[in-house]
This record gives C-alpha cells, structure tokens and sequence, in this order.
C-alpha cells in the first residue's frame, strides 16, 4: 500500500544517499509527474515534519506536457487541490495536516468559486489559515496554492 511504498521510497533515497540522513530536508516528488524544469522542488519535508508545498496550479501531470485544464476557475481549482492532495499523500500525510495555504487568484471575482471546490478538500472541521490574494499568475493561470503544512512523525 502507500505506506509501503513510502517506506521504501525512503529506504532507497537513503541508499542513494550513501546511508547518510545528512539533509535537513528530503525532496517530495509525485511518482509519474515529469521532472520539471525549474529550479525549485514541488515540495520539501523538513526533519521535523514541517511540509512545504511550492504554488500548484491546475496543471494536469498525466498530458504529455503538462498543460493547465480546460474549463474554467472551477476546473482548476479542482486539479490545483488535487495536484496538493497528491504531492500530500506522496510525503505519506493527508490534506488535514496541512496547517496554512496561499490562495492566489488572477481575478478576485473568482474568490466564491474557487471557495466553493477547496471547502470540498479540508473537511476536518479545522481548516487551514488561509489568505487569498489577487496576483499575475505564470502560465495563465487563473489560481495558484501553496500550503505548508507539518506531517505527524
């Protein structure tokens, strides 16, 4: 299951590592999501479980490339949340420990919509702290999320 799979993800990270668990913090990568070109990772785990997810936006991994998803900011916001929930369950945790995420939005008018969709993904009662901001995002995106959140060790 995940957890396995998990766990020997990070047994060979350790042996490529040379058995050394020097780094403060481990790369989280989604299996079958394409290297991407850019000098950031999608998100770091900290030592002490802390997770840092860099801006998702509603790109859809599984095209060859990765495009941003028809349709509009529903749409979007739809696959930018499950692009987070993936990259969550890659670093073995789950959407109720994200602690605090950045909403960035092309266009403020979108703020009901895409409201709407992420109330569907943090349903523990305890939501993330939260802003949302009104920004020009890369790409065309219409929404762009980053979270931090901390993973119970």
């Amino acid at each position: 299951g995940p957890l396995c799979d998990a766990l020997m993800r990070t047994l060979l990270f350790f042996m490529l590592m040379g058995g050394h668990a020097t780094l403060a913090k481990t790369p989280i990568t989604v299996p079958g999501w394409p290297k991407l070109p850019y000098p950031f990772s999608t998100a770091l785990l900290s030592k002490s479980g802390m997770l840092y997810i860099s801006g998702m936006q509603g790109v859809d991994f599984s095209k060859s490339p990765p495009a941003l998803v028809p349709g509009g900011i529903t749409e979007q916001t739809q696959q930018t949340l499950s692009n987070i929930l993936a990259v969550v369950k890659a670093a073995s945790g789950s959407m109720n420990d994200i602690l605090e995420c950045t909403v960035l939005l092309a266009d403020l008018k979108d703020f009901k919509a895409m409201n709407t969709v992420y109330a569907t993904f943090f349903t523990d009662g305890a939501q993330p702290a939260r802003v949302a901001l009104e920004a020009a995002l890369a790409g065309g995106a219409l929404v762009e999320i980053k979270c931090t959140g901390e993973i119970s060790k």
